[in-house]
């Protein structure tokens, strides 16, 4: 009687086993299933999209291109056209028959300071000295491309600095967190 007691213990034992791995496959085939579906959805609509929507798109692009083209060769045609009547015609000049020998002057002098009443006195007649003169700016010219130089990030070495020791920090406090847990 024994034997047969300990096999219907060993044979219950063996069909809650059983039972508890169909659990987890059940729930493996139903994952497995859900993503399934989902990629075959995400093949439909990338098929969708390829036959009916990135036509249209290239057709639209295409009729955009066509009227900027129109617009410039109009834009060029109606350039050339004013160009051409605001050109001056040719005429015949006559070559210079006596060319004056250049003189020698004196270098300008400095001339006093007038102190102005105002400083909207003082403004204006800045104004018209620079006005009254043609002048250059300069521009910045870039430098050559090297190895050796960082690019500007506007971090600057403090703060590329500042970063990493922050970034450490937060590394130190997770993995104290995860293992407390």
């Amino acid at each position: 009687m024994e034997d047969r007691e300990l096999y219907a213990e060993y044979a219950d034992e063996e069909e809650e086993e059983v039972t508890a791995e169909e659990g987890a496959n059940r729930t493996f085939i139903i994952l497995v299933s859900a993503l399934g579906g989902l990629l075959a959805v995400a093949i439909c609509a990338f098929v969708l999209w390829a036959f009916l929507i990135a036509p249209r798109m290239r057709t639209d692009l295409e009729t955009q291109n066509q009227a900027i083209l129109a617009t410039n060769t109009a834009l060029a045609a109606t350039t050339e056209a004013e160009m051409a009547e605001a050109l001056p015609t040719p005429t015949e000049t006559v070559a210079p028959t006596d060319t004056p020998q250049p003189t020698r002057t004196r270098p300008p002098t400095a001339a006093p300071e007038t102190p102005t009443a105002t400083p909207e006195e003082a403004a204006v007649a800045l104004t018209a000295t620079l006005s009254s003169t043609a002048t250059r700016w300069p521009t910045s010219t870039p430098g050559p491309a090297s190895a050796e130089s960082v690019p500007d990030t506007g971090i600057g070495t403090l703060g590329a600095g500042a970063l990493a020791v922050g970034l450490l920090f937060l590394l130190i406090v997770v993995r104290r967190m995860r293992r407390a847990v």
